[in-house]
């Protein structure tokens, strides 16, 4: 799963490939867990430019937003990531994205139609593949790939100001990294012979220290409460697979075994969807208090879901059958299916279908990220097949 980052030049390429990134890192190299690096000699690729003007990029342009449409475009694409903020002088929601092909990021506002998207930072990056957001959305770490390194490169200070944006260099070859729920902190992998490392940093990768060590070389890593990380090891059909509980203080505990593990973990880390693959395919809720599992009433794949503010589960459903190795197929981009968006209520075990793309607007679409808002009111979602990037409407 982690085996070689892939790099192919060209857009198609990266379209191709762009949705796998997660399962294609290459092993950590030995550059120091604490290092960082300013832009300089061999970091020309990456420049800052001025973050004012409004963005020409022919990917980020897009038709007036349709005020009577469910679902509606943001941006053309290629997107590479995409984080609703809202704000309160004035009241409104806006979509921040990043481009695939420079890693230039920009800003829409969804409640004033005919509204173009705004450069909110214009640092070249091509050929980034995955954009993690912190200090809400004010932040970002976008991961490209340079021959066979995986670069991570923190951006912050974003904002509509006279204020330029400070890009800096966390480790080569990092294996997975999470940001902590309030955005002030990360977390990150890096793999050693015994298993994997990980440490914990300020959100631009500054200040790192090694905060815990896991039995296994590959794992992904998600923050979902304040005070709780989740590590699984990397998922395959069939393989044995194991889900770690990790403290602040840097505690591991063993919680999950399971073949084909993956898993998702709730706000308060009472709850963990997950699921299990051999020859069939099951999804559980996992108590983390009681340490019992229950079935779930219907199967996503817990890496396409995402949990909002009120605890509810949002998640990308395809509308048609999938084979229980469907999702290592989709890793390998080998395998496609048309997915639905649900809501689904914890405590009340009930699901709700919130948009189905290409019946209530938009294209049919293979999702491979969600966002939602702090207000549950807008949904965000990249199309697979071109990297485009949608608005819903939830309400």
């Amino acid at each position: 799963m982690n085996a070689k980052f892939i790099w192919i030049s060209g857009a198609a390429a990266i379209l191709a490939v762009i949705a796998a990134a997660w399962f294609v890192f290459s092993p950590a190299s030995s550059t120091p867990a604490n290092q960082t690096q300013e832009l300089g000699t061999g970091e020309e690729r990456a420049m800052s430019t001025d973050n004012l003007r409004p963005t020409t990029d022919k990917q980020n342009q897009s038709a007036p937003i349709d005020a009577s449409s469910k679902i509606f475009k943001i941006s053309d694409g290629p997107v590479a990531g995409a984080a609703l903020i809202q704000t309160l002088r004035p009241t409104t929601t806006i979509a921040r994205f990043a481009s695939a092909d420079r890693g230039h990021i920009s800003d829409l506002v969804l409640d004033s139609p005919g509204a173009v998207p705004r450069a909110v930072s214009n640092t070249t990056i091509p050929g980034i593949v995955r954009v993690l957001w912190s200090v809400k959305g004010n932040g970002a770490l976008l991961q490209y790939a340079e021959d066979e390194t995986v670069k991570t490169v923190s951006i912050s200070n974003m904002s509509t100001t006279t204020q330029s944006a400070k890009v800096q260099f966390l480790p080569n070859n990092i294996q997975d990294v999470a940001v902590s729920p309030e955005g002030s902190q990360i977390a990150y992998l890096l793999r050693t012979r015994a298993g994997s490392d990980g440490y914990l940093a300020k959100s631009d990768g500054s200040g790192s220290k090694k905060l815990f060590s896991l039995p296994v070389s590959q794992a992904l890593l998600l923050w979902p409460a304040p005070n709780n990380l989740l590590a699984y090891s990397a998922p395959s059909a069939g393989e044995p697979g194991i889900a770690f509980s990790i403290g602040k203080d840097g505690t591991v505990s063993p919680i999950l075994y399971a073949p084909g593990l993956t898993a998702i973990a709730s706000r308060d880390f009472s709850k963990i969807i997950y699921q299990t693959a051999l020859s069939e395919r099951s999804t559980y809720i996992y108590n983390v208090k009681t340490g019992l599992s229950t079935g779930l009433s219907f199967d996503p794949f817990p890496e396409k879901c995402i949990w909002g503010p009120q605890n509810l589960l949002y998640c990308a459903v395809p509308i048609s059958y999938t084979a229980p190795g469907y999702l290592d197929l989709w890793h390998k981009g080998s395998a496609s299916a048309a997915d639905t968006i649900i809501s689904y209520d914890i405590a009340t075990g009930r699901s709700k279908i919130i948009a189905s793309p290409g019946k209530d607007g938009g294209e049919e679409s293979d999702i491979v990220e969600i966002a939602v808002s702090s207000d549950e009111k807008y949904l965000l979602f990249i199309r697979r097949e071109d990297r485009g990037l949608w608005g819903v409407r939830i309400y």
